[in-house]
């Protein structure tokens, strides 16, 4: 009787690896999460981003994982190659989502206006736009 062997290896499969041609082990678990340099080349090369992809590519930006250069290198990729519609989407959320987030009472939800800004040093508008409101109501 010949011995189970991990394919494409001729080793022997290790503890608990269900992963054999034809076994009737457990599902695959979900992949794991990309490393950046990864996700980069991929983008690079014209792939698309899954949404675990760009949400962690969010995640790491955020947690200051990503350094500088990879951050660049995806942006340029992003950039150079484009994305999808559903790329774009998710990443949209995905930076929405990545913030501190304000919850207002119900009885105010009428009478809010969102006026987004990047806080660059030329936003004049906001210190002005506050009391334009209030005139108007």
């Amino acid at each position: 009787m010949a011995a189970l062997m991990t394919p494409g290896t001729g080793a022997p499969p290790a503890p608990g690896d269900f992963s054999g041609e034809g076994s009737q082990g457990l599902p695959d678990p979900s992949p794991e999460p990309k490393q950046l340099p990864e996700l980069i080349r991929m983008k690079r090369d014209g792939g698309r981003l899954s949404e675990a992809d760009i949400r962690g590519f969010v995640a790491a930006v955020v947690n200051g994982s990503a350094q500088g250069a990879q951050i660049g290198a995806m942006l340029m990729a992003i950039r150079l190659r484009g994305m999808d519609l559903e790329e774009t989407s998710v990443l949209t959320q995905a930076l929405a989502q990545s913030g501190q987030q304000l919850e207002w009472p119900e009885a105010w939800r009428q009478q809010l206006v969102d006026k987004h800004s990047t806080g660059g040093v030329g936003d004049k508008v906001s210190l002005v736009l506050a009391p334009a409101l209030a005139a108007c109501g």
